[in-house]
């Protein structure tokens, strides 16, 4: 199943967001579950928390929300906002290079 997570920085935790980008990005790289696609988002340009998107291919929703628990920006609550869904993609470069 292939799994998003879309999270939104709290603007005030800016501060611990610099702190804890380096082991943020290696818990990515380290991860038991095979993540597909990572990143931030562009800045906003309404001063709101910038936004980023991990979408992953994991056994179940559960086994992902479980990763999602452990990073360190969900653990130290960098994120004010996080939304996992599974996603059934349906059309895309990506699924067309997939099945060749």
């Amino acid at each position: 199943m292939i799994v998003a997570r879309y999270a939104r920085s709290d603007p005030g935790k800016a501060a611990e967001r610099s702190l804890l980008i380096e082991e943020h990005k290696a818990y990515l790289r380290g991860a038991a579950i095979r993540i597909l696609l990572s990143g931030p988002s562009a800045p906003p340009a309404d001063g709101k928390g910038s936004t980023a998107v991990v979408i992953a291919e994991v056994e179940t929703l559960a086994e992902f929300e479980a990763f999602s628990a452990g990073d360190p920006f969900v653990r130290s609550g960098v994120y004010d906002s996080i939304d996992v869904f599974e996603w059934r993609p349906s059309f895309g470069a990506l699924l067309d290079a997939s099945t060749n």
